[in-house]
């Protein structure tokens, strides 16, 4: 019933119940099925009647010679649905056997060749190569406890190592061929440098011994191609930017040049004293109502009016040099006569200087007075220079020392408001103190006061009962 009530309202269902009928057995019906023989006239006939099927017989034999050569490694295999790249794979060999010229084949020679293309076996020997990796580092892992590596070992890990390395150079010069695929190359080789040291299990708990040098292990020649041409780069990179190889200071070839300035610290200088001097040319622009993102310097827009004024103040500043480098000029001349004249004075002779001791000293004070203003300019020129170097950190300097000056400013607001603080909290605790005091007298006082109640109490209540007992008889008597 539940089956006609769940699929009653389906379409084209026969609810009837199955019937199966067989017919009534009889003494001459029997039940054996009745076989046929098929003569080679009706297979040609069968076989005639269609063309498309081949109905040759196999041969057994041919068949396993066929297969006889396949082998399948299925140990430690996933057959699991996992699609991971770690996922080991059951290895298929189909050794094919040399056949001889009568026809015959060679059961002691096999050959490795399969049929399969470059890609394919450059993947599947990469494959090989990872599995062996994991072999061998399940190995020392199994055998690290009880023995320590052998020499053997540590030979067949830098062989898979350098097999790995020339796999992925195959492998990185077959599928890059662009502009890059030096640049990429040396990344992959510098990858699977720091991967294998890091990933390599193989402790020496033997001494050192006097390592040789491994004669089979050789570059290739395209790993030095594509280094060669990555230097070449470098090296015009570096030229572009002003740089050479004594700038190195881990390369000393012995020849003195001077240190060359890193380039970006020497163009944010020079960013910055052009922006200083715009700054100090043409005045501080007004500060920008939009929010700028980043630390990208603000725009200086120039009009005319700026310009004039800065051609104005050009032509001043231009004034003002020609006119210092004059004054300079004349207090070196004056400091050279001056110098002169104080050598030839101490040239003359002892006599001259006695008669003329009167108009020394009248020229004295002028000399003394030129020398000092000499040597006042020459100081000056000599700390030129630091205060050109100065120049671009003053205005930062400047703003900090203001920022500073309000700091010091709220400082010591922030002092006085503590003291007057500190000041309102002491009259607060005296206040609360006295008020303490007067609590405490207040509840005295009320302590006192409750203790006469009571006692007042007590004293005036015989008094109220012999008052209502005299008034009760006096009730009575008028009654």
């Amino acid at each position: 019933m539940s089956f006609n009530r769940k699929y009653a309202g389906l379409p084209d269902l026969d609810l009837a119940p199955d019937i199966y009928e067989t017919p009534d057995l009889t003494d001459e019906a029997s039940t054996v099925p009745t076989t046929t023989i098929r003569t080679a006239s009706n297979a040609d006939d069968d076989a005639g009647s269609n063309s498309d099927i081949d109905r040759q017989g196999i041969n057994a034999d041919e068949a396993r010679a066929h297969f006889l050569g396949a082998t399948v490694d299925a140990r430690d295999v996933n057959f699991s649905d996992s699609i991971a790249t770690k996922r080991k794979a059951y290895k298929n060999k189909n050794r094919r056997r040399r056949r001889q010229e009568n026809g015959l084949e060679d059961p002691e020679d096999f050959s490795d060749s399969e049929d399969e293309s470059l890609e394919r076996k450059l993947a599947r020997l990469r494959r090989e190569v990872e599995e062996l990796k994991d072999e061998m580092a399940a190995r020392q892992s199994e055998t690290e406890t009880t023995e320590a590596p052998s020499d053997g070992k540590e030979t067949m890990g830098d062989g898979v190592l350098e097999l790995s390395r020339a796999l992925d150079n195959l492998y990185t010069s077959r599928s890059d061929t662009g502009a890059h695929s030096a640049a990429a190359m040396l990344s992959q080789r510098l990858t699977s440098n720091s991967t294998l040291e890091t990933s390599a299990v193989v402790p020496s708990k033997q001494d050192a011994k006097p390592s040789q040098p491994d004669t089979t292990a050789s570059p290739s020649a395209g790993v030095l191609a594509h280094a060669a041409a990555f230097d070449g780069r470098l090296a015009l990179i570096e030229t572009a930017m002003g740089l050479s190889n004594s700038s190195n200071p881990f390369v000393s070839d012995g020849i003195s040049e001077p240190a060359l300035q890193p380039v970006l610290p020497a163009l944010d200088h020079l960013t910055s004293r052009l922006s200083t001097l715009m700054n100090i040319l043409v005045g501080p622009n007004p500060v920008s109502a939009v929010p700028t993102m980043g630390s990208a310097p603000p725009s200086t827009t120039v009009t005319t009016p700026q310009l004039e004024t800065l051609s104005s103040r050009v032509r001043k500043l231009t004034a003002d040099t020609e006119a210092l480098a004059s004054a300079r000029k004349r207090a070196v001349d004056a400091a050279k006569a001056a110098q002169n004249a104080r050598i030839a004075s101490a040239a003359i002779e002892p006599s001259d200087m006695s008669v003329s001791s009167s108009s020394a000293t009248e020229v004295d004070p002028a000399a003394t007075q030129r020398d000092e203003q000499a040597t006042k300019i020459q100081a000056l020129y000599a700390t030129l220079p630091t205060i050109q170097s100065l120049h671009p950190i003053l205005p930062s300097v400047l703003e900090r020392l203001r920022s500073l000056r309000a700091i010091h400013a709220g400082a010591a607001q922030a002092s006085e408001s503590l003291d007057t603080l500190e000041k309102r909290q002491a009259d607060m605790a005296r206040e609360i103190e006295q008020w303490r005091e007067g609590l405490r007298v207040v509840e005295e006082k009320m302590n006192q006061g409750e203790t006469a109640m009571k006692n007042n109490i007590e004293l005036v209540e015989p008094w109220v009962r012999d008052l209502e007992d005299r008034l009760g008889r006096l009730e009575g008597t008028g009654a």
